[in-house]
């Protein structure tokens, strides 16, 4: 049962959902795949670590496409994302503050986020440092909802999110030299820039992009006391890549990506810096067999410059050896293994530290199967990993996944799957004396299991898909009854529903995405916090002949969080924000764009105690070559 407090909006979202249900020939899929030929499916390698449709994975996924990147005009992950079904966002302000995701109602550190194949999730606090990451330095986003440990390890309780930063040409592109140049402007004081080039020849491909961001900000906080002034952020980053392909079919590819950033708030200035790694190779053993090995290094630093001063720094090197083997046309396998070595320097005035490393082996195997029953095809997907962590010994996890096509145009599929989370460095070993604070090295895994069911279809040119998950979390890391430490104590159950429809009305591109939660601590029965119970989306845009116009609305229910006075728990009322994107081609390789963001100035807040956007502007030029 969703609770009284959140029944209005909970209408109010049904009710939408269901008028866009009944009133267009809508379907599936993704909200963020507006522009998408609806009979032309998006190939994804991040659901079972190979390449499928986006149909076929028996996995509840999405993907973001650079078209639908640059469409929405987002400036930050925080926009970009909000509007994706399963996924609740939170931040403590404007752009660079801390960004918060939580897929599924878990955690923000359930979710694994990997750049380019390469774990991003920090060290320190577990999660990854999403508000630093830029998007026009994104080429496209895979997002894949529910627990993935049994094919990436630790992490992904609530899900994997890939981010492909943009590379070298793929080897089907044209030969030649090819680059892009965009500059913004906008209200509080926004500038941005990026640009970059690819060059390719017959075999070998070489690609450089820049960007520059900067804002002044907006006063961050409302409770207790507000902000004296705006908090600037500035963040500029590169990236360096290069690919080669041999005549045998076997491909060299590495890359190289930095991002440095900086937040001014009350009372300090905050730092940061991150830095990305990979070279790979792929060799094809076989007609059938290929192989893939990169090696990686990342490393993230942040240093707080306040009167609290600290300074964190991750740095992680890993291997990832994999073979895909094809046994026919309807059997795949997938085997390998995964060995990663983790460092933490954390320091901060009367902190101390017990320990700084550990290492993480780990084998996996992924079988994806097809074969007939009774007339009927029946897809399976099967996949076990054994991590061998230094800390905590040996955890087994595994998924099973099995789909059917009812006709034609619908899939119903089912899966089971088990997965864990393993405490932070700073959570087992890291004391804080002044605070009275201290870390737990007997802290062990946070473990999961989640049920899943899923119906998918396209009818009349449109696409459409129901998910429904119940996800069972124990050994919940939270602070002990003295408030002195941590522990395993906590249990979650959370319940949802994710409805997803996109498809053209009368020449419009619409889409929509719904999702309802029921969760709680199984312990206490209180609701977790700062995950809205309903969040719904909708977005309609149209080309006219060379004016693009599009609209889209996101609502989120009422949620628990901490109130900023009492430190009690507080909730935080239900909004709904529109914003109006427009992009006008003056000639063939140049173009104008104009988002305004809560586009009727709504006052809202994400975060008790903490103050949003009003409206804002922002153009950009876009310029390819």
């Amino acid at each position: 049962m969703l609770k009284k407090s959140s029944k209005t909006i909970y209408t109010t979202a049904l009710s939408c959902a269901a008028f866009l249900l009944s009133t267009l020939p809508l379907a599936a899929g993704v909200a963020a795949q507006t522009g998408t030929d609806i009979e032309t499916q998006e190939v994804i390698v991040t659901a079972n670590r190979l390449a499928q449709p986006l149909g076929e994975t028996l996995a509840a996924s999405t993907v973001f496409t650079l078209d639908d990147i640059e469409a929405s005009q987002a400036e930050s992950l925080f926009d970009l994302l909000a509007g994706a079904p399963g996924i609740q966002m939170a931040r403590t302000g404007g752009q660079g503050t801390q960004t918060s995701l939580f897929m599924r109602g878990t955690n923000s550190d359930h979710t694994l986020i990997l750049i380019d194949g390469v774990k991003a999730n920090t060290a320190s606090e577990g999660f990854a440092r999403l508000e630093n990451i830029p998007v026009a330095q994104i080429e496209r986003i895979e997002v894949v909802r529910g627990p993935q440990s049994s094919l990436y390890g630790a992490d992904a309780i609530g899900g994997v999110i890939q981010i492909f930063t943009k590379q070298a040409a793929r080897s089907d592109a044209d030969a030649g030299f090819s680059g892009n140049l965009s500059a913004a402007a906008g209200t509080e004081s926004t500038y941005n820039g990026s640009g970059g080039f690819n060059l390719r020849g017959d075999n070998t491909a070489l690609a450089v992009n820049v960007s520059h961001h900067q804002t002044d900000g907006i006063q961050p906080i409302h409770t207790p006391t507000p902000s004296a002034r705006t908090s600037a952020y500035d963040n500029d980053a590169a990236s360096l890549s290069i690919a080669h392909e041999f005549s045998n079919g076997a491909a060299l590819r590495g890359s190289y990506n930095l991002t440095d950033s900086q937040l001014e708030y009350d009372g300090g200035i905050n730092n940061g810096e991150s830095r990305t790694a990979h070279v790979g190779v792929r060799l094809p053993v076989t007609d059938s067999w290929q192989s893939d090995l990169q090696l990686s290094r990342f490393s993230d630093e942040s240093v707080d410059d306040s009167t609290f001063a600290s300074r964190s720094r991750t740095e992680r090197d890993a291997i990832n050896w994999q073979n895909h083997v094809q046994l026919g046309d309807n059997n795949a396998v997938v085997l390998g293994a995964d060995f990663e070595s983790e460092d933490l320097l954390y320091e901060m005035s009367g902190a101390t530290q017990t320990d700084t490393a550990r290492d993480n082996s780990a084998v996996f195997a992924v079988l994806d199967t097809q074969f007939a029953l009774s007339n009927r095809s029946v897809d399976t997907t099967l996949s076990l990993r054994y991590d061998d962590n230094e800390q905590f010994g040996g955890e087994t996890t595994g998924k099973v996944a099995v789909g059917t096509d009812l006709g034609d145009s619908m899939q119903l599929w089912t899966s089971y799957s088990t997965a864990y989370k393993a405490p932070s460095l700073v959570e087992l070993y890291v004391d804080f004396p002044g605070f009275f604070f201290f870390g737990n090295p007997d802290l062990q895994p946070e473990t999961s299991r989640n049920v899943e069911i899923g119906l998918d279809g396209n009818h009349g040119g449109a696409r459409w898909s129901v998910n429904a998950f119940r996800n069972e979390i124990k050994n919940l890391i939270t602070t002990d009854a003295s408030f002195t430490s941590l522990t395993n104590v906590d249990r979650a159950t959370i319940n949802g529903v994710e409805l997803a429809i996109q498809g053209n009305w009368l020449g419009w591109d619409t889409n929509a995405a719904l999702t309802l939660l029921d969760h709680e601590n199984s312990d206490t029965g209180a609701e977790l916090l700062r995950r809205p119970n309903e969040i719904l989306s909708a977005g309609i845009s149209r080309r006219f002949q060379k004016l693009d116009v599009g609209v889209t609305w996101l609502l989120r229910g009422a949620q628990k969080d901490v109130d900023p006075v009492t430190y009690g728990t507080s909730t935080v009322a239900g909004n709904a924000v529109f914003d109006l994107a427009l992009a006008y081609q003056l000639i063939d390789d140049l173009s104008v764009q104009l988002k305004i963001g809560n586009l009727f100035d709504k006052d809202y807040q994400v975060v008790d105690g903490y103050n949003t956007y009003g409206r804002t502007a922002l153009l950009t030029t876009r310029y390819q070559f």
